[in-house]
């Protein structure tokens, strides 16, 4: 390809793989597949739609979508004028959106249905830069005709939009009468410009929008596809937010190796994408894993008792396989023999419900995953890589490789990518997809980045003899307590989520004598508990005042406080009826404790635990 360019990427794939399917996504009847030579050219006629509107090098043009496969065609047709993405989240407030539209300046918003237009045209008039808007999802009687899409837009008022067919088509017609146009314009991207603005959760203040190039990008696209040897026979499942740049980037790696990818339908129905994708590699949250494990032991415990010691032994037999693998012993004959022969009867059948049949590996980020749920899915021949990175790193800097690879570590530095260890323990990072500066925040960036060029990631680690990393905890999460112990809560949280019955935990006790927490329940898993104790479905409230699912809690806390040092144990916890979720502004994006919004919300009830 002529440069290193998200840009030129997509073209040269584009003129490689032509005909060969990209992408599947579902129409409500089948899975209706994309090739890349069309993609390429849905991508080439919005990208001339935008130019129409007035878009030029460097604009920043922000979309307002789930995921879903319209994202990555005007993703790429913006990139290919040399313009800036600006991904916002679709669970954003109206105040939130307003902030990042108006900080980013974007001068068009792609909406993804008549919700988020209602909400852009409700604070249109905070928005100066903001001149168009355009509707993706096009409901019952919306304009699809071929209009002079510049001269709609000229006379396009305040709450008034554009179709991202009409776009298309103006971009259709520009391409007839300059057929040359938008190889000039393409010509004119070069690795050193912006490609994206991520603005990060701000989960203590406003959200910072982290600038990353189109080189940024490109080198993490690719060194994370050659480490893990990712290539154009693979398949995966598109679903995590795209916003975010764990899925943009792993969508990017996807593109350089030539694979091709489903774009599921929903979170909803994550299981039965996978299971008709039959996906290779699966990229996905610690949280998933976390579920599917807990679904895992609620069918177990409905199982007989011969099928839940047959699993059990399986198992065992399964971590002895897993410890040879992964320090690269040879595994003992006995041990292969045996575990294959529980593979036919047992692991394979888990396997297939859960992922399909042709998993190679799979990739966790996002946050922490506790080392014993790795352990547990290796012993069922799905191997788990956790990898670590930030946004400001343009998603990975670290992760394990299939062949090479430790529990409760996030792998080796990708090649290129330096990291090393501060004195107070915090991780230092450089390299190619390190971000330019925060937008519009030299304070910020000058904190972030020090005079020898390395990234204070915020994060406290470790390095092993064989540069293994290992991640403690977040800075800022650390817990000091009233004696001076300095504590992981994130380690604590992963041990008592592991059980079926936790959906969610916050442990808190910064300056305090002792630790305590709120903790939610799984809202599928306590219904069953209700059916099955009381022969119907009580209401979460009723559940969490109720004497014996306090007491079953209790239990759980009761049996990782065994496993934990003594300061490190939970005195007390109070339960909540109202889940932790991305709706409430609880968790991140990426599915990760809001700290501070929880302890806000609920400092009352922190309190009392103290009283």
């Amino acid at each position: 390809m002529k440069r290193r360019t998200i840009a030129h990427l997509t073209r040269a794939r584009r003129d490689r793989f032509g005909e060969r399917v990209l992408h599947y996504h579902h129409d409500g009847h089948r899975w209706a597949p994309t090739t890349w030579y069309r993609s390429g050219e849905q991508s080439d006629e919005l990208a001339l739609g935008l130019h129409s509107l007035g878009v030029r090098h460097g604009d920043r043009v922000a979309i307002i979508s789930d995921t879903r496969c319209e994202w990555t065609t005007i993703d790429t047709a913006i990139l290919m004028l040399g313009a800036v993405t600006v991904g916002v989240y679709p669970t954003s407030t109206p105040e939130q959106v307003a902030y990042i539209l108006e900080h980013s300046e974007a001068t068009v918003v792609f909406v993804e249905d008549a919700a988020q237009l209602a909400k852009v045209a409700s604070i249109r008039g905070q928005l100066g830069a903001l001149r168009t808007m355009v509707l993706v999802d096009e409901g019952p009687g919306e304009e699809t005709s071929r209009p002079d899409a510049a001269a709609a837009y000229r006379g396009t008022a305040a709450g008034e939009h554009l179709s991202m067919t009409q776009v298309m088509f103006a971009g259709l017609e520009l391409g007839r009468e300059q057929p040359d146009l938008l190889l000039s314009l393409v010509d004119k991207v070069f690795p050193e410009d912006v490609a994206t603005l991520v603005y990060t959760s701000g989960t203590t203040g406003p959200p910072k929008g982290v600038v990353l190039t189109h080189q940024n990008l490109f080198e993490i696209a690719a060194v994370a596809s050659a480490h893990t040897g990712v290539n154009e026979d693979d398949v995966s499942v598109v679903f995590l937010p795209l916003a975010h740049s764990l899925q943009r980037v792993s969508l990017y790696g996807g593109i350089y190796a030539g694979s091709s990818g489903y774009f599921a339908p929903s979170i909803d129905r994550l299981l039965e994408t996978w299971q008709q994708a039959q996906p290779t590699v699966v990229s996905s949250v610690p949280r998933i894993f976390e579920k599917m494990h807990a679904r895992i032991m609620t069918q177990l415990g409905q199982a007989s008792a011969v099928r839940r010691k047959l699993f059990e032994s399986a198992i065992a037999v399964g971590r002895k396989r897993s410890r040879a693998i992964e320090r690269r012993q040879k595994v003992p004959r006995h041990i292969e023999l045996a575990w294959k022969a529980f593979d036919r009867v047992v692991f394979s059948k888990v396997r297939s419900r859960l992922f399909g049949e042709r998993v190679r590996f799979l990739i966790s980020g996002g946050a922490p995953i506790a080392k014993e749920l790795l352990e547990f899915f290796h012993a069922m021949g799905l191997l788990i890589l956790e990898g670590y990175g930030l946004t400001e790193t343009s998603a990975p800097a670290t992760l394990n490789q299939p062949h090479d690879f430790r529990f409760g570590s996030v792998g080796r530095a990708l090649p290129g990518v330096g990291v090393k260890i501060a004195d107070d323990g915090e991780i230092l990072i450089n390299g190619p997809g390190l971000f330019r500066e925060y937008y519009k925040d030299e304070a910020a960036t000058r904190e972030a980045i020090d005079a020898d060029g390395w990234f204070h990631s915020g994060d406290i680690g470790r390095l092993d003899d064989d540069g293994f990393l290992y991640i403690t905890d977040r800075k800022k999460d650390i817990i000091v307590t009233a004696g001076g112990k300095n504590i992981a809560p994130q380690n604590i949280e992963n041990l008592i989520k592991s059980d079926k019955h936790i959906s969610q935990i916050m442990v808190h006790g910064d300056r305090r004598k002792y630790l305590v927490a709120l903790v939610t329940l799984d809202a599928e898993e306590m219904a069953e508990w209700s059916r099955r104790t009381y022969g119907d479905e009580r209401t979460m409230q009723q559940l969490v005042a109720d004497p014996a699912v306090v007491k079953l809690v209790q239990g759980v806390i009761d049996k990782a406080n065994s496993q934990l040092a003594r300061y490190e144990t939970l005195k007390k916890f109070k339960l909540v009826a109202e889940d932790f979720s991305v709706a409430n502004d609880m968790l991140t994006p990426t599915l990760k404790v809001k700290r501070r919004v929880i302890e806000k919300r609920y400092g009352d009830l922190l309190e009392a635990m103290y009283d």
